[in-house]
């Protein structure tokens, strides 16, 4: 299907679903991929009972929604260059093998705390029923504040990674600059002149 600019109206009122606004102008893989995940950014943290967690669906709104009246804002000749691609790298997703052996860290990421979520609903769940109220409320309270534990001791790791990162590249930049200013960087400045 050929995208083209359509009515601004309606492209705005169908941006109001993301991906629908998209679609509407002839962008099915990115319009597709764009309801995708917003629907499975509600569906996953409810059915995982991570409530929190579905606030990543209003970012998946926000951008759904200007990014399709900013398609429809663009020239002609701006429009016919946009490019009819699903989002984050998907276009792997026909070779299974390929997508998993790029993304593996992450998907073994998002695997791991998707079952332990579901594990200790479950287990959360069963323990209502067997156990004394004073000990299934006592496992309520700290399953209400463990997934925040757990989530702020993922961004101090990320942090401190990223400081790492950042300490090595400039490690790295200066290290040529030393070897410059070393005594035997001096002596191939001597020889040369």
């Amino acid at each position: 299907m050929k995208t083209k600019k359509k009515n601004r109206f309606l492209t705005f009122c169908f941006s109001l679903l993301p991906g629908a606004g998209e679609m509407y102008m002839g962008f099915m893989r990115t319009g597709t991929s764009l309801m995708v995940l917003f629907f499975l950014s509600i569906f996953i943290p409810v059915s995982l009972r991570f409530e929190s967690l579905t606030t990543l669906a209003m970012v998946v709104w926000f951008y759904g929604f200007f990014h399709a009246n900013h398609l429809a804002g663009l020239s002609d000749e701006e429009f016919d260059m946009v490019k009819d691609e699903y989002l984050f790298g998907i276009n792997d997703l026909s070779d299974g093998k390929k997508f998993v052996s790029r993304y593996q860290k992450w998907v073994a990421a998002v695997l791991i705390i998707a079952g332990v979520f579901l594990l200790w609903n479950t287990v959360t769940d069963i323990a209502y029923r067997l156990l004394p109220d004073f000990i299934y409320r006592a496992m309520r309270i700290v399953g209400d504040y463990a997934p925040r534990i757990l989530v702020a001791f993922v961004i101090i790791f990320i942090g401190v990674k990223l400081i790492e990162g950042r300490k090595e590249q400039l490690a790295q930049l200066e290290s040529p600059q030393s070897a410059e200013e070393s005594p035997n960087g001096e002596k191939e400045a001597k020889k040369t002149e």
